[in-house]
């Protein structure tokens, strides 16, 4: 027989995950990359937490503190047309610039239009960057985009006839975190990677070891004068029956077939020269392959990276409740730094509008934000409990009114009159009882 030479390396995972990064993070690949992320099931839960707490609050544009008269009527009108946004309500607006997070940068197209006299936004449209051809970029700013169609295989059509470029004075490009290495801005997603990916090489090899487990592996006993014709004469009937059957053996162990062909001819001494057995297999007692504890791990990393342990707070019930306010005010830093950016930016889309309604651009106003506080309950009332017993704050209606709105409560009967005694004693927690 015929001698042949396999040469084996052993598979490190770390180094293949590290060489499959700097293909799968390049910048060509980063988009494909991150949205394939976005499939796994920790990977959209964080993100979708994250986003719906930035989501929540309302958003405006808010008077200069140097606003004129005809400046606050223009504002007043660019507030009008974001509550009357065409395709885009406030909640999905903020949605598409947040695909920051996802791919570390976000494209909205600001159109105008003029209504009543007064020059407002028409719409503010997402640019996915699948369509994205090339940004030309100068000195960090972006200058256009060259645009290609949207690769959707041909489902969604627009009718109307799509731009081949944009120019950059008229985008919103939201960057989470730009610098030298990342232009473009860095994903949340980036620092999830080798956790994500090593999590789905372990949950691959997880199903291939347990396939093998049921099934076995196929032991395909083929007389040696057709290994060497296999090797030496691929084109000669005994290689061509080999080849065959080797391919019969791959289907089956894939469950893509139910049978093998193979001679029944025995040699002169009554040996059979073809056969085909398994070796292991455990009729369906499977071995229980001990991943799910390293597949835990990096569902643990991919939750930290993405800034949302808070998804995990109290789950075994061994963090203090100071570790957990300290994580909520880590995650309100955050949240605010993120608005920040974004209103920072939105800025640009204000500079047109007052540009096109021949205002001063020296005092361009910003956009303000609800106040987001991602605090339990339990939290929020104790931290007010404190003041109300120190003195700090007078109970009002007002007061009141903002408890029962924030803890969705009915509206309060007013006609009764209300107890503003403060007590004393921070220990007590028996409830007043109203005169």
């Amino acid at each position: 027989m015929q001698e042949t030479k396999q040469v084996t390396q052993p598979l490190h995972i770390e180094n293949t995950v590290l060489a499959m990064g700097k293909l799968d993070l390049n910048i060509n690949n980063a988009f494909t990359t991150y949205r394939e992320m976005k499939l796994d099931g920790v990977v959209s839960g964080s993100m979708s937490f994250i986003k719906a707490i930035l989501s929540k609050g309302n958003i405006k544009i808010g008077y200069h503190e140097k606003s004129t008269a005809k400046e606050k009527k223009v504002i007043d009108a660019l507030n009008q047309s974001l509550d009357n946004m065409q395709d885009y309500d406030k909640k999905r607006l903020v949605s598409n610039w947040l695909q920051m997070l996802d791919y570390g940068c976000s494209l909205n197209e600001v159109v105008c239009e003029r209504k009543n006299g007064v020059f407002v936004f028409k719409t503010i449209s997402p640019i996915h960057l699948t369509t994205v051809n090339k940004f030309e970029m100068q000195g960090g700013s972006l200058k256009k985009l060259k645009l290609e169609p949207a690769d959707n295989d041909g489902l969604i059509t627009n009718i109307g006839k799509a731009p081949t470029s944009v120019n950059g004075d008229k985008i919103l490009f939201f960057r989470l975190e730009p610098d030298a290495d990342f232009p473009l801005g860095k994903s949340l997603l980036y620092g999830a990677y080798t956790a994500w990916k090593s999590k789905k090489i372990m949950q691959e090899y997880e199903a291939i070891g347990v396939a093998k487990n049921l099934s076995g592996v196929l032991d395909v006993k083929v007389p040696s004068t057709y290994i060497n014709k296999y090797f030496s004469d691929p084109a000669s009937d005994e290689a061509i029956y080999v080849d065959n059957l080797l391919r019969q053996a791959e289907n089956l162990h894939a469950g893509k077939g139910s049978y093998i062909l193979s001679s029944s001819d025995t040699s002169p001494n009554g040996v059979r020269l073809f056969e085909v057995t398994t070796v292991g297999g455990s009729g369906g007692n499977a071995q229980n392959y001990n991943v799910g504890q390293a597949i835990a791990r990096y569902n643990s990393e991919m939750q930290l990276s993405l800034q949302s342990t808070v998804l995990s707070m109290g789950v075994d019930g061994a963090g203090s409740l100071a570790l957990s306010s300290d994580m909520v005010n880590l995650m309100t830093l955050f949240i605010e730094n993120i608005q920040q950016t974004i209103s920072q930016e939105f800025r640009k889309a204000i500079v047109i509008a007052y540009k096109l309604n021949g205002l001063d651009v020296d005092n361009i106003p910003t956009l303000i934000w609800d106040k987001v506080q991602p605090l339990s309950w339990d939290e929020f009332t104790k931290g007010w409990q404190r003041l109300l017993q120190s003195g700090g704050i007078t109970p009002t209606e007002e007061l009141e009114a903002y408890f029962r709105t924030t803890g969705e409560a009915p509206t309060a009967d007013y006609s009764k009159p209300l107890n503003t005694t403060v007590k004393a004693d921070p220990n007590d927690r028996a409830g007043d009882k109203t005169g």
